[in-house]
């Protein structure tokens, strides 16, 4: 007498293909939509932030043109008219020497108001570091910094010369270099001797993309 139990009958609909064919589907249009989601991410970014500068300056100089016009002078855009106006004639103003000496005694005096210097000289130092990167050799010297054997670490160097400290006892030929976290998070700076550099041979604005994007290779060529 056979006791074991009978085994369930087979249903011929539950074959291997359906599931086969679901999985391969959604690897598929998860592949697609990571794929659409990663094109979409930066132009959507860099279309926030153009609209974010926009909106602020319009905002900004908007304010300023209805408080010097009456209001009926003004008109969506004024703003942004009145800024790029502004900052054209701040540029030429830095190109002729008298008013270039006025505004650079105006940034020293704002560097020495107490409260005001400790906003306003980290803002100027960071915007000095954008403009350097911009020349036509990059502006700003890229280094690779060892930190250990067979380890180095990309920064780029602020100054070479330390006479605004005063007696603080500094190496000769130390210098001052900027160390960038990845993703934009961040950075310290490092007093480095000449031993321990080397140039990398790129710009300022390639050693700022590779740090921000964590050295993450594209997948095209620059």
């Amino acid at each position: 007498m056979d006791l074991s139990p009978n085994p369930p009958p087979s249903n011929p609909d539950q074959s291997p293909e359906p599931k086969l064919l679901e999985s391969l589907l959604g690897g598929r249009l998860q592949a697609i939509f990571v794929r659409g989601l990663f094109t979409l991410l930066p132009l959507l970014l860099t279309l926030f932030l153009v609209i974010w500068l926009i909106s602020s300056l319009e905002s900004a100089f908007g304010d300023a043109a209805l408080a010097l016009l009456p209001k009926s002078f003004y008109v969506p855009g004024l703003g942004l008219v009145l800024a790029l106006l502004v900052i054209m004639a701040t540029g030429l103003l830095v190109e002729n020497y008298l008013a270039g000496r006025l505004l650079h005694k105006l940034e020293e005096a704002l560097k020495k108001a107490p409260v005001i210097r400790a906003i306003y000289s980290p803002i100027k130092d960071l915007t000095d570091l954008f403009r350097r990167t911009k020349g036509p050799d990059g502006g700003q010297r890229v280094v690779f910094v060892k930190v250990g054997t067979g380890i180095e670490v990309l920064g780029l160097v602020m100054r070479d010369q330390f006479h605004d400290l005063g007696k603080t006892p500094i190496t000769g030929g130390t210098v001052a270099v900027f160390i960038p976290f990845s993703y934009g998070f961040g950075g310290f700076t490092a007093l480095v001797g000449p031993e321990a550099l080397r140039d990398a041979g790129i710009p300022a604005e390639r050693a700022l993309q590779l740090a921000i994007t964590g050295w993450v290779k594209s997948s095209r060529a620059p």
